[in-house]
């Protein structure tokens, strides 16, 4: 299941943008604060809509802890609490919609949001119209699949920061009890790059899919033999003549990159996936390599790629990739690349089909 179409209104920075003709394959780019990570964040709110504690996870992926429920503020539009995000998109023959406000308390109870109440083009939550206090009491994830509405809650409780595996009480998450999630996605940020590997590559081994992260990581290091599980969370590397394996975490941040990405690939099979900052720690030479791996295995697993980066060398390898695969038929119109623009509050996504980006191979032709 992939998406074609997202809209995303006062989220973060942005206060409006739609992202329409979406592929399998899509690149992300354009200047520096323009938005790019931000996309992807709405997204993979969007994807995991009935999960809350996503909120905080994309936080921490910033490297901001929350510390109270007024923190959720942070993800609205000028942190102003009169304008809820709200982030839309078509799935296949599935609509998606999902409204984000904070609740806030009265002196007669918990104020919430109502389901199937509140369109988002009022801006107005209807727990501020009788709100008693201006501090939240945690955050709405109102959301709907199809015309079926449906709520769930996360709160902060007092203590320790609030972090995304929400041990030790830091924060209650209250999920919708009759809605399953039938979508899947990740979120892979410079930060985390190791997070949650060691498990992620061992399902890849013991179904003996690996041979394909091999191929491509012996581009890079063609003495690599094998990848293997150590304890405690250590991953090693089989380097032919080397008397003893190589811990990966001191083979450099490309192989660790590389790795990460593809094992996650074959993990989320059907679903989407979001990289954030995919040339971070590669050296050009390796863009070839992992644009091959990603086109083959995104498409032999059915994933959905959202990529951001400003790197030119990163398009361009992209393209030239692509490229190949056009060339000999094995494939048409499956990526695409859209430039976020920002002009204060106004965001415009400016797409790039296959076609225009190879003949723009060559010519300086500048998408970033």
């Amino acid at each position: 299941m992939s998406f074609q179409q997202i809209s995303i209104k006062n989220f973060r920075a942005i206060a409006s943008l739609e992202i329409e003709n979406i592929k399998q394959i899509n690149l992300l780019t354009g200047r520096n604060n323009c938005g790019k990570t931000s996309v992807l964040e709405a997204i993979f709110l969007l994807a995991g809509m009935s999960n809350p504690q996503l909120a905080v996870t994309i936080h921490n992926l910033r490297g901001l802890m929350l510390t109270n429920n007024k923190d959720f503020g942070y993800l609205l539009h000028g942190f102003d609490s009169f304008g809820n995000p709200f982030i839309s998109g078509k799935s296949g023959s599935q609509q998606r919609r999902l409204d984000i406000g904070l609740i806030y308390p009265t002196s007669m109870g918990i104020v919430e949001q109502i389901p199937g109440k509140q369109e988002p083009t009022d801006n107005k939550p209807i727990s501020s119209t009788i709100a008693t206090e201006d501090v939240p009491d945690g955050l709405a994830f109102d959301f709907g699949v199809d015309g079926k509405r449906f709520h769930a809650e996360a709160k902060i409780t007092p203590g320790n920061p609030a972090h995304h595996l929400g041990i030790g009480g830091q924060i209650d998450i209250r999920r919708a009890p009759d809605y399953r999630e039938t979508l899947r996605a990740s979120f892979i940020h410079p930060a985390a790059i190791m997070s949650g590997l060691h498990q992620q590559l061992e399902v890849v081994l013991v179904r003996k899919e690996s041979q394909g992260i091999i191929d491509a990581l012996r581009e890079i290091e063609p003495n690599l033999q094998d990848v293997k599980l150590g304890a405690e969370g250590m991953i090693y590397a089989d380097i032919s003549g080397m008397g003893r394996l190589v811990p990966i975490n001191i083979m450099g941040d490309g192989i660790i990159k590389i790795l990460a990405i593809l094992v996650t690939i074959l993990e989320m099979k059907d679903g989407i996936l979001l990289i954030d900052e995919i040339e971070n720690g590669l050296h050009y030479s390796a863009l070839i390599p992992l644009w091959k791996a990603l086109f083959k295995m995104a498409r032999e697993s059915n994933v959905q790629l959202f990529i951001a980066t400003h790197s030119d060398e990163c398009i361009d390898a992209m393209v030239r990739t692509y490229q190949t695969y056009h060339d000999t038929g094995m494939g048409k119109d499956f990526i695409s690349l859209f430039r976020i623009d920002r002009e204060g509050d106004r965001h415009r996504a400016f797409q790039y089909d296959a076609e225009i980006l190879l003949a723009g191979l060559g010519e300086n032709f500048e998408v970033r």
